[in-house]
């Protein structure tokens, strides 16, 4: 049922940047399946395969109805393993034979690349706590309840989780003890507006079920 397709560890020779412009290289109108994604990433981790699914979301490119809540499924699943400390990344074989267009991660590559090159200007290892384990297993525990957030079909609950998860992500990789920071700030800001969205939306269904009921 599980397929274990990468093992965590810190980038050092490759960049995140250019592992995303990689992706713009494939052959348009074709296919490539998840798991073959993940072999690409073997050299970069768990991390690495959390951002490439929170990034679309995060930045935000057009999708389909219901993409956030598929995206959001495999997002908790790895944010799961990030917090149980899990060194290697194990999807669903459903999740794992999934395919995606390579025109869908042309277009996330042109859009992702220019962006992450100008964030990791910027990036530096700083601040100890960046390298603990139970940083990262904290970033988890954030990062599924994000992408709780993220998978909730509904307005302005999935791009600012997910921008969290992102810098969280970056800093990490990083050893970035700043950027977690941002990233934490970031997360903690989508989720009160996710609640709120929740709330609104709720208070919304109430008021019209007694209005017509």
């Amino acid at each position: 049922m599980f397929n274990i397709a990468s093992k965590d560890k810190q980038l050092d020779r490759t960049t995140v940047s250019s592992v995303f412009y990689k992706l713009g290289q494939k052959e348009k109108k074709e296919k490539t399946r998840i798991s073959e994604l993940l072999v690409d990433f073997h050299e970069n981790g768990l991390l690495l395969t959390i951002l490439f699914f929170a990034i679309p979301v995060a930045i935000p490119l057009p999708y389909p109805p219901g993409f956030t809540t598929i995206v959001g499924i495999p997002l908790m699943i790895l944010s799961m393993q990030m917090l149980l400390g899990f060194r290697q990344v194990s999807l669903p074989s459903k999740i794992n034979n999934y395919q995606i267009s390579n025109d869908i991660l042309i277009n996330i590559s042109d859009k992702v690349v220019p962006k992450i090159k100008f964030v990791e200007k910027y990036i530096r290892p700083r601040f100890s706590f960046a390298a603990s384990i139970y940083c990262e297993q904290f970033i988890g525990l954030i990062s599924l309840i994000c992408s709780i957030a993220i998978s909730i079909p509904l307005p302005l609950t999935n791009a600012v989780p997910a921008q969290g998860i992102t810098i969280m992500a970056l800093g990490l990789l990083n050893r970035d003890g700043l950027t977690i920071v941002l990233g934490f700030i970031t997360s903690i800001v989508g989720l009160i507006i996710a609640f709120i969205a929740i709330s609104a939306s709720w208070i919304s269904i109430k008021y019209l079920f007694n209005l017509f009921f």
